[in-house]
């Protein structure tokens, strides 16, 4: 289990990466950034008791799923 320096630390590390993949797919700097926190939230709240190494692949399925989500309500 991580603790909450680990889990800040390894946002840090991702947040910008992350920021850049919603924003090249959603083309839009103020829905990528609520895309980003919006995961980063889900993270903490629901898989900060994982195990840190479980972090990464799980941060980025999210990201994935939130960035098809947005695309999904969009076309609607």
């Amino acid at each position: 289990m991580g603790s909450a320096g680990e889990l800040n630390a390894f946002l840090a590390s991702v947040e910008k990466r992350a920021y850049s993949m919603a924003l090249v797919s959603v083309k839009n700097p103020d829905d990528a950034l609520d895309i980003v926190q919006d995961v980063m939230l889900t993270l903490a709240r629901k898989y900060a008791q994982k195990p840190a190494a479980q972090w990464r692949p799980l941060f980025y399925r999210i990201l994935r799923n939130r960035i098809t989500d947005w695309h999904r309500s969009a076309t609607v």
